[in-house]
């Protein structure tokens, strides 16, 4: 984002001169990745903890509080 949005001249204050697009793209390819694989696994064992009353009524809860 920085790079399509500031000018050129910002990239001298990067580290090494260079907006290292690739290298971002990569990592946050892998993050994604990444999440995509644990995501199903974490909710998973969060859904054989808690009961479907117990988890409305954290959602209850919790739509109380933002109120």
């Amino acid at each position: 984002m920085r790079s399509a949005f500031l000018p050129e001249q910002a990239a001298a204050l990067e580290v090494g001169d260079s907006w290292r697009t690739v290298p971002t793209v990569l990592v946050l390819g892998a993050w994604a990745l990444v999440g995509m694989l644990v995501t199903p696994l974490v909710l998973r064992r969060m859904s054989r903890r808690q009961s479907g009353s117990q988890v409305e009524a954290a959602r209850e809860a919790a739509v109380q509080w933002v109120r």
